[in-house]
């Protein structure tokens, strides 16, 4: 399986991605390092890899919401993710 290019313009823009997302979740509800993504690049059915952008860990629906509406209105894709265990077919 070959996985997709990431998008250069994102990338380009992942500092002011990263503030605004901090913005809106604050603390530790983003997460951007590569060692903390790490957990996150793979659900349990571990062959297929990806080290995600960003990481977000919305606590309110008003917080997935602002959420959504950035990242549509700025072109930035999302990935939805439940327990990451791939286990319900659905992951």
């Amino acid at each position: 399986m070959q996985m997709p290019e990431p998008d250069s313009g994102v990338i380009a823009r992942r500092a002011d991605i990263l503030q605004e997302l901090r913005r809106i979740v604050p603390g530790d509800g983003v997460i951007a390092e590569q060692e903390g993504l790490r957990a996150y690049e793979c659900d349990g059915l571990t062959a297929y890899r990806q080290l995600p952008l960003i990481v977000v860990l919305p606590e309110t629906t008003e917080q997935i919401s602002r959420i959504l509406r950035y990242c549509k209105t700025h072109n930035v894709k999302i990935v939805p993710r439940g327990a990451g265990t791939s286990l319900s077919g659905g992951a």
